[in-house]
């Protein structure tokens, strides 16, 4: 990594630490697993990595508003229990065939697998929906059921 990038990046994760006791990549983990993570906790407090939240999931990612706006002849608003506007981010992977693989765990629900460009690095984006709201509450109990049980074991 050139050294400029690598400066920036400590200086990064400095700041971020200074203010919240965590570095960048720690909120990145958080972000994903929808748990209160920090890589060093268990090394400094003998803790473990990531606190599970009671209320798990309700951090993970969710897009709302894709299949909000009604196509010609559908009626202009749906019940919001019924309507399917949210789209969930269940991974995120560097190589493309582990991102098709693990969305083949998630056929029932339409995952898609999308590129993305991050810091001069792809990723691979597994996504799924159009889903309803209780859909969402759904996936993000199985998700966090499924971090616990691979925590666990």
């Amino acid at each position: 990594m050139p050294p400029a990038v690598t400066l920036a990046s400590l200086a990064a994760d400095g700041v971020s630490y200074a203010t919240t006791g965590k570095s960048v990549s720690d909120h990145g983990i958080s972000a994903a697993t929808g748990n209160d993570c920090a890589l060093m906790r268990p090394v400094f407090t003998g803790k473990a990595m990531c606190r599970i939240d009671t209320a798990r999931g309700k951090d993970v990612p969710v897009e709302t508003g894709h299949a909000a706006v009604a196509r010609p002849g559908a009626p202009a608003f749906a019940s919001p229990a019924l309507a399917k506007d949210r789209y969930v981010q269940v991974g995120s992977f560097r190589d493309v065939q582990n991102a098709a693989r693990f969305a083949a765990r998630y056929a029932n629900l339409k995952p898609d697998v999308r590129p993305v460009d991050a810091g001069g690095v792809r990723y691979y984006r597994v996504r799924v929906g159009p889903l309803s709201a209780a859909e969402e509450s759904a996936l993000k109990a199985r998700l966090a059921q499924d971090s616990a049980k691979a925590r666990a074991g």
